[in-house]
């Protein structure tokens, strides 16, 4: 089971995204489906945050903050982790280069 920091810190990430989502994506269509799903995930976090537990055990917030099963959040969380990761080793070999 997930803690309050990660699912606050997911919810950060996903409000992120929502506000840097273009309207329409690269091909011209529309981001629509991807606006409402953020959506609907950032209120399920929020939902967390405030009751402590997924008000439905069976959608995708539901498994991650379980941990019962993958779901599309992993790969949010995993980009945060390598991110992070890769930022940690890009700062690194600047201070060797100094």
């Amino acid at each position: 089971m997930r803690t309050i920091e990660q699912v606050k810190s997911i919810k950060r990430v996903l409000i992120d995204e929502l506000n840097e989502l273009p309207e329409d994506n690269a091909f011209g269509d529309s981001n629509n489906y991807d606006r409402n799903r953020l959506h609907g995930w950032i209120i399920d976090l929020a939902y967390i945050e405030e009751y402590g537990a997924p008000n439905d055990q069976h959608n995708d917030v539901g498994f991650w903050f379980h941990e019962e099963s993958w779901s599309p959040l992993s790969d949010y969380e995993q980009s945060i982790n390598d991110f992070t990761e890769y930022e940690r080793l890009l700062r690194y070999a600047a201070w060797l280069n100094m």
